[in-house]
């Protein structure tokens, strides 16, 4: 199973629509941004060395002028001792914004909470109910979710088989959704769900909502599972965690 991880953290972000009406920037800022570039952010790097903060196709980097304002130089600036002072500025005009609002977005999705409501650490995961590496993960954090440390959170989706939005649909439309989904992921998939003959629309704009979120995330298999770690930056994993890597998604031993 392919896997991915990548990070980001949480801040606040200025938009480039504001910086260009305060300042009139220099003409290779302009001519990046006419290239698809976005600026995100100004700051002033080693004796007031000009640098900008843009982006494009969700990757940062940091751009510095060259003192006659006719020229730049993309990349990264480092010091003396050979550390990296560009991270910091993309870190806080690019990731940390993208953080923030990729976490609301999933705030704000349906899910299926399992787990404590008052839990310390929060655990997002798409999952397909023909996923057989989504029940191996649910039956891998149960000992976390018993102990009141995570909620798990749980996006349903539907992409494996042509009637897997039916069968999430039948989870989602349950009398008790929790109570429903631990059932099914128990019995290791196995449990017959109640069919619904028609699916409610807000139910099959939630699983569509889900489906499109996750694309968005950069989520290519399930169970995709995003959380927060010790530093607040957001981190993706993609397929089945390994037990190293199942103690980070969780946040502590067991």
């Amino acid at each position: 199973m392919k896997k991915a991880v990548w990070t980001l953290s949480v801040a606040l972000c200025l938009s480039s629509s504001v910086l260009a009406a305060e300042v009139k920037l220099p003409a290779p800022i302009i001519a990046l941004q006419q290239q698809g570039f976005e600026l995100k952010g100004e700051f002033k790097g080693p004796g007031d060395l000009p640098g900008y903060v843009m982006q494009i196709q969700g990757q940062g980097t940091t751009v510095f002028l060259t003192p006659d304002k006719q020229h730049a130089i993309m990349g990264n600036l480092v010091d003396a001792a050979g550390k990296n002072l560009s991270d910091e500025q993309v870190e806080k005009w690019v990731y940390a914004p993208m953080a923030k609002e990729m976490w609301q977005k999933l705030e704000k999705n349906h899910w299926i909470a399992a787990g404590k409501a008052d839990a310390p650490h929060v655990v997002y995961t798409f999952a397909d109910p023909y996923c057989p590496y989504c029940t191996q993960f649910w039956e891998n954090a149960q000992p976390w979710l018993k102990s009141g440390k995570v909620q798990l959170r749980v996006l349903m989706v539907g992409m494996l088989r042509p009637d897997s939005s039916q069968k999430a649909a039948a989870i989602m439309m349950a009398k008790d959704p929790a109570k429903t989904l631990a059932e099914y992921e128990n019995s290791k998939g196995k449990m017959e769900l109640a069919i619904p003959a028609a699916i409610k629309p807000e139910i099959t704009k939630a699983l569509e909502d889900n489906l499109a979120l996750m694309d968005t995330l950069g989520g290519t298999a399930t169970p995709s599972i995003y959380y927060l770690n010790k530093d607040g930056r957001l981190q993706q994993h993609q397929g089945l965690p390994d037990e190293e890597t199942m103690k980070a998604i969780m946040g502590s031993d067991k």
